[in-house]
């Protein structure tokens, strides 16, 4: 932990108690060729108390009784945190207290795969964040959006609270929607052999040759690789069946429909990253696929915002007569510092020095396009390794 700060000291937006805590890791071999099951145990340290405060082009911090930040940017070193490192999530965990309330006088127990899911779906939220502002990354747009509106919910079941990851409604059709309608007795169908489709992206009925609608459901092969998957098939059935549904899930639908039979139909989705069936077509990812995207995008960033914050609530303290936030723990204040983030306004960026050792994401603004380092240490060591390397060229 860095010394204290003295001299910095915030004007806090809301603030956050926690504890540290100590974890224990239990790796159980299951069974030959699966891979061990890792379990962490953990318990918070009631003797050892923190306390988190939220400032404006500071962010999340860890903060003195005084108010002087001991340590800036918690939602950076989050973000820092190399992806699927289990060490690394228990170091930060042992530093910055549990994301959730956890007993002091016993183990919880909790499974580490479901842990670094919760965190990857944070970080997934600030990357999203971050894509949308500025010069727009779509393909990180695309990969962050489909893998939070993909990825099945989550729940981690602790002593005091049971805690579940946002499910978004069309999280819960993709897994499971069939319903196909009955198109036998339908005039258009009987008169032309197509069915239109009001579409929200072309703006007008989109016809779906019977041919092509009956081998989906079926389950037959069609000229579209992957269009024998679950998730092409439960797509289908809603693009095909849910017309009269709320605007944002209808927009949902009919991007990833048009996206999945112009570009290239999912595979599989992970945390920063998509695999197709088949090579992807981006040159038919159109300007309309960009702007649902965008639109997609934002209602993904303010479902899993709002999802994660609903606990928070203000409170008027009686000893400053001052307004506060009452958050209760410390995954609130990290979405809490997501929704006070200003979208395209403040990005985090990753510092340029492979060896930084400081704030490895950090705050600025976004139209600070230029600043590629941390501090001026980064950038002067890379600088020195950029000079050292061209010696070595010569």
């Amino acid at each position: 932990m860095e010394g204290k700060i003295s001299e910095i000291f915030l004007n806090n937006m809301f603030e956050c108690d926690g504890y540290t805590c100590h974890c224990e890791k239990d790796i159980e071999n299951v069974a030959p060729g699966m891979s061990p099951k890792t379990t962490l145990k953990l318990y918070c340290e009631l003797d050892k108390p923190l306390h988190f405060s939220y400032a404006p082009k500071v962010g999340l911090n860890l903060t003195g009784v005084a108010g002087g930040a001991i340590e800036k940017n918690i939602l950076g070193k989050l973000l820092a945190i190399p992806d699927g490192d289990i060490d690394k999530h228990i170091e930060f965990f042992e530093t910055y207290g549990f994301l959730l309330p956890i007993q002091s006088d016993e183990y919880e127990s909790i499974d580490a795969d479901v842990l670094i899911e919760i965190v990857n779906r944070i970080k997934s939220t600030l990357h999203l964040m971050n894509a949308i502002a500025g010069q727009k990354d779509y393909k990180r747009i695309l990969i962050h959006t489909s893998y939070l509106l993909y990825t099945p919910q989550i729940s981690l079941n602790l002593s005091e609270v049971e805690y579940r990851t946002c499910k978004h409604e069309f999280t819960e059709l993709i897994e499971s929607y069939n319903l196909f309608l009955d198109l036998n007795r339908n005039q258009e169908v009987f008169d032309s052999g197509k069915y239109s489709v009001p579409d929200t992206m072309t703006g007008c009925k989109n016809p779906i040759e019977i041919e092509f609608f009956n081998a989906v459901r079926s389950g037959a092969d069609t000229n579209l690789v992957g269009s024998k998957s679950a998730w092409f098939k439960h797509l289908f059935a809603m693009y095909t069946g849910l017309t009269n549904t709320n605007e944002n899930l209808r927009t949902i639908i009919d991007f990833f429909y048009h996206y999945q039979t112009e570009v290239g139909i999912f595979n599989e989705i992970q945390f920063k990253k998509i695999t197709y069936y088949s090579t992807p077509t981006r040159d038919n990812f159109t300007d309309e696929m960009k702007n649902a995207l965008l639109k997609i995008a934002r209602i993904v960033i303010s479902e899993e915002i709002n999802h994660n914050i609903v606990g928070i609530h203000p409170k008027y303290e009686q000893d400053d007569l001052a307004p506060t936030w009452q958050v209760s723990n410390l995954l609130q204040a990290l979405y809490f510092s997501i929704f006070y983030m200003k979208p395209g306004v403040e990005i985090y960026k990753e510092c340029k020095n492979p060896n930084c050792k400081r704030d490895k994401f950090f705050l600025v603004k976004a139209t600070r396009t230029n600043k590629e380092y941390c501090c001026p240490q980064c950038s002067g060591a890379a600088a020195t390794q950029r000079f050292r390397n061209r010696q070595l060229d010569k």
